[in-house]
Formats: structure tokens, sequence, C-alpha cells
């Protein structure tokens, strides 16, 4: 789908981009358990692969406009991989619900990458 207008990040996620420091990240991440297992992740991409026309901006990145002219601007990334953004992963021994835990905090408490979709 092809850019038709520059779409500026909204003065409220402009500040949270801001604020951000190296121990300071302003994204939030959340966990679903489902009791029956859910969908297989090959199913599950599928699914996520067949919607994503629905909601363009899981698909753009930031860009800065030039000379810093103002907020940056969502831009959709040409390259974009879904496999980078939903990933399998296995659960260390004894993979109870505290391993969960250390592993999604491991997660959450990374940087974002600001050259991929946020």
């Amino acid at each position: 789908m092809s850019q038709r207008h520059l779409d500026r990040l909204s003065p409220i996620d402009a500040g949270f981009l801001a604020q951000e420091r190296q121990n300071t990240h302003m994204h939030i991440g959340g966990i679903v358990l489902l009791e029956d297992g859910g969908p297989g992740y090959d199913e599950f991409l599928a699914h996520i692969r067949s919607r994503l026309h629905l909601v363009p901006r899981y698909r753009q990145k930031l860009a800065e406009p030039p000379l810093e002219t103002g907020r940056p601007v969502w831009i959709d990334d040409v390259t974009f991989n879904l496999e980078y953004h939903v990933r399998h992963t296995a659960l260390p021994e004894p993979g109870d619900r505290e391993a969960l835990w250390r592993l999604t905090s491991r997660i959450f408490s990374q940087a974002l990458d600001r050259s991929k979709p946020l």
C-alpha cells in the first residue's frame, strides 16, 4: 500500500518518544494466556498477515522530516517482516509461570528498534 500523505506522529506519542532514556522505555506490552494452547505459530502468523491491511500503522515506521522541521512522520516500511515482530520462544525449564514472567520482563525491558515499526 503506497503512502498518500504525511502522517505526523501525534504530540502525545512524540512526547513519549522524547521522554525515553536508556533505562526508561515508554512502550507497553502484554501477555495472553490461552487455556487450550491456541493456534500454532504458522496459523497465528497467517491470521495476522491476513488482517494487516486493516491496521496500516502496524507496518509503518518513523522517519524524521528534513532538517527536523517538525514531529516525525509515519512511513510505510517496504521491508516489513512480520516474523521479526511475532516470534516463537520456548520457556526455559521448568516452564512455569515464574519462568514466563522472567522471560517477559527481559523482553519488555529492551528498547524498541526505531528503524522498524514500533
